[in-house]
């Protein structure tokens, strides 16, 4: 489809004129806890992924699709958000909550622009109040995709780690709304994972540049409201496959908040340096591979975590329309997870993962 060589192209050159610009104000600082870079590299792929999007539905318009005012009000619904999290790539000053903020408020607008207030989770008497109460069911979206967006931004801290799992998510989306004949839905899917590939070609494995706050909440945000979409638009649809499909950052960010307030007795907003992806790199990978240049030794890291989302996006794709066993699947994950997490933590890495 020529919308999705409009989409991949124009964020690969996108992120090239980026690159050439390498304005101080655009730069990753490489100290900090949750740092494991040690080159200057733009955190601005945020604003190609973003432009590509916009050039798409131009050419949706040009092209007349009966769509292309859906389309548009995506693009409106992601501003806030955009906004917020680049806000944050340029000034190094926006806070997490600031940013929570801007996508809480994209939210609200996708609800009133696409109707996108969610009005089931499958869950009894939830799902009543969900459809009889607007206000809450706005709310309740709103802080759903409020908290997606934040998910996808914990778990960006390694080369196409966040787009390597939201590249999977969205082709997942894609897949659906193909069996389902969602013609819309396939189109919004297909053509954000172009232009996530158009990034993601720059950033795996060389690290040449990053989502930044701009590029991973909005994408974040991104999965999230296609999967409150396709749920909304699609009774056959559980509302449990875009939850599992999404588990792994979504209990990242649980599990984290656990660990900062009750384990470790500080703020939730704090960062640390102790996610699993950061165990992974600091107990596996860079043991592993000390030799080889920290640059290339980063990406290493991803792969490990992209194993650990097709875990969550297999049985998504297999039980898209089965409530039971998608929340066994969840159970499942969360609870490997968790062992695996321990596991590393006390120095008892599974010998599967040392690659010896």
């Amino acid at each position: 489809m020529p919308y999705l060589l409009i989409a991949f192209m124009s964020s690969f050159l996108l992120c090239l004129i980026l690159l050439r610009i390498k304005h101080k104000s655009h730069l990753d600082k490489f100290e900090g806890i949750q740092k494991f870079h040690n080159w200057q590299v733009p955190r601005t792929g945020g604003i190609a992924i973003f432009l590509s999007l916009i050039f798409v539905c131009i050419a949706f318009f040009i092209a007349k699709k009966d769509f292309s005012n859906k389309f548009l009000f995506i693009i409106l619904s992601c501003i806030p958000v955009f906004l917020g999290g680049i806000a944050e790539d340029i000034t190094k000053k926006v806070g997490a909550k600031m940013r929570l903020t801007c996508a809480f408020l994209s939210g609200m607008v996708a609800c009133f622009l696409l109707e996108a207030n969610l009005l089931r989770v499958d869950i009894p008497y939830f799902d009543d109040a969900l459809k009889s109460i607007f206000i809450f069911s706005v709310i309740f979206t709103s802080f759903a995709l409020a908290g997606i967006s934040n998910a996808i931004n914990i778990i960006d801290g390694f080369n196409g780690l966040a787009s390597g799992v939201c590249i999977l998510v969205f082709l997942s989306y894609a897949y659906v709304s193909f069996l389902l004949g969602d013609i819309f839905l396939l189109y919004v899917n297909l053509c954000i994972f172009a232009s996530l590939m158009g990034f993601f070609l720059w950033n795996y494995p060389f690290g040449n540049i990053f989502l930044g706050d701009g590029g991973a909440y909005t994408i974040g945000f991104l999965a999230g409201l296609s999967g409150v979409l396709i749920v909304n638009n699609h009774p056959q649809v559980s509302a449990w496959f875009p939850f599992l499909l999404l588990m792994y950052p979504i209990w990242e960010t649980v599990f984290s908040i656990w660990r900062r307030k009750f384990a470790r007795s500080f703020s939730p907003f704090k960062p640390d340096s102790i996610h699993l992806h950061t165990l992974i790199y600091r107990r596996i990978v860079k043991p592993k591979f000390r030799k080889i240049k920290r640059r290339l030794r980063n990406s290493l890291t991803s792969p490990y975590l992209w194993i650990m989302q097709i875990l969550c996006t297999i049985p998504a794709l297999l039980f898209w329309r089965h409530k039971l066993l998608l929340i066994l699947s969840c159970i499942i994950f969360m609870i490997l997870y968790a062992w695996l997490y321990f596991k590393i933590v006390k120095f008892k890495t599974p010998k599967i993962l040392k690659l010896k």
